[in-house]
């Protein structure tokens, strides 16, 4: 039976549809757990940081403003997985300027005092809008530059001839070109601990980029005999190690983690505070709100030493447990998804992610030293949770896709 233009064409387009309609976006439930565990966790984490807070500082509104920033970080999620995420990687360039321009402005505020801006210990790192809060440019960074970086590695190696230092070297041209300047400018803030995070985040693309082994172990071996070295100096030649860090609150901190019972009063006291209050919880913790000890930024950087001194082992290891999950599940999702972009991009937001839990929890034990760093989409503040929300809005899309490439 002969069939005309006219009805071959419907046929096709009643095909196309049906194939389209059964494509439903499938959300996945067991990253939707995590997070809402997550969320719980960090609300209940920072209700029990309360009382530890200094009397200046409204701990219900402080509570209050987290779940708002949860309700918008999640109404923002939503929106940006149907937003598509092709739109994300191509219009990421808008955001980096956007971002760049709010960085020289803050860098300004040293020479020009101007408004929304007011230095936190010294630092210039946020814009105050009363009665709306803080914002942080350099956490949104610090996603837009994995993003702009997972485009330009997967740009150069759809262009790549050979396997070669040459070609690689050109690559990581590429990068520098977008990433240094950003990186001075936090670094002038100055800032330390994000740009190390966006450094750490690179380098685990690049790992996983097709470079030349060699690059991966020269790094990785650069990264621990930079530590080791940082020790090493602040034991035999501390007069070069604050040479090199060129402040002398930062060699301060290396003290308070090196020789905390030395420093117990002064520089080792952050630190002997909260190995007190992880350490005295025991198996179950004094429980929720307990005010044990005095600790400083309870809500932030120590949140895990709160979770350890109200809900002891038990606590810790809950929210050790999540924090794996978490890692694990974005890794099981990178791994089944073809396309080598948003592998890429998984890869930096994996090791960022890695690097801060490690970071922030072995601060709180003394296996590392004192910073900045906070516990991901744990510790309060809304910067750092909106700015998540890019890649997750990703990582969900990969799953659906991943889903429904085995479905048909």
């Amino acid at each position: 039976m002969k069939v005309d233009q006219a009805t071959f064409k419907e046929i096709t387009l009643t095909k196309s549809s049906l194939t389209h309609a059964k494509k439903k976006f499938h959300i996945d439930r067991g990253l939707v757990v995590i997070l809402f565990l997550l969320t719980l966790s960090s609300l209940v984490a920072i209700y029990g940081a309360l009382p530890l807070l200094p009397q200046w500082k409204d701990g219900v509104e402080l509570l209050a403003k987290q779940v708002v920033w949860y309700v918008i970080g999640y109404s923002f999620l939503v929106f940006l997985i149907f937003f598509g995420i092709d739109r994300l990687f191509t219009g990421i360039r808008v955001f980096y300027w956007i971002l760049l321009g709010l960085l020289v402005i803050l860098l300004l505020d040293r020479f020009i005092n101007l408004p929304f801006i007011s230095p936190i210990s010294g630092t210039r790192a946020w814009f105050n809008f009363p009665g709306i809060g803080t914002f942080q440019p350099s956490e949104f960074m610090k996603i837009v530059l994995i993003i702009m970086t997972a485009n330009v590695v997967h740009s150069h190696n759809q262009l790549k001839t050979e396997m070669s230092f040459s070609s690689d070297l050109k690559l990581f041209y590429k990068i520098a070109i977008f990433a240094f300047p950003a990186l001075l400018l936090i670094f002038l803030q100055p800032d330390t601990g994000i740009p190390i995070i966006i450094v750490i985040g690179i380098l685990a693309m690049l790992a996983v980029s097709g470079v030349r082994r060699e690059w991966v172990w020269l790094g990785t071996l650069g990264l621990i005999g930079g530590l080791a070295g940082l020790v090493f100096l602040f034991y035999t030649y501390p007069d070069v190690l604050a040479k090199i860090l060129g402040d002398a609150y930062k060699l301060n901190r290396f003290y308070g983690w090196l020789q905390t019972e030395r420093y117990i009063s002064s520089f080792g006291l952050q630190l002997y505070q909260g190995m007190l209050a992880i350490g005295s919880g025991g198996w179950f913790g004094h429980g929720l709100a307990t005010k044990l000890v005095t600790i400083l930024e309870p809500q932030n950087d120590f949140i895990f030493a709160v979770i350890g001194q109200d809900f002891g082992f038990i606590g810790t290891s809950f929210v050790l447990f999540l924090s794996l999950a978490l890692d694990l599940k974005l890794a099981s999702i990178a791994l089944q998804y073809k396309e080598p972009r948003e592998r890429y991009m998984v890869a930096g937001i994996l090791g960022m992610i890695f690097y801060q839990q490690i970071q922030n929890m072995g601060m709180i034990v003394g296996l590392l030293p004192i910073t900045g760093i906070t516990l991901p989409l744990i510790s309060s503040g809304g910067s750092s949770l909106l700015s998540y929300m890019l890649p997750l809005a990703i990582i969900f899309h990969m799953s659906n896709e991943n889903k429904n490439r085995r479905i048909h």
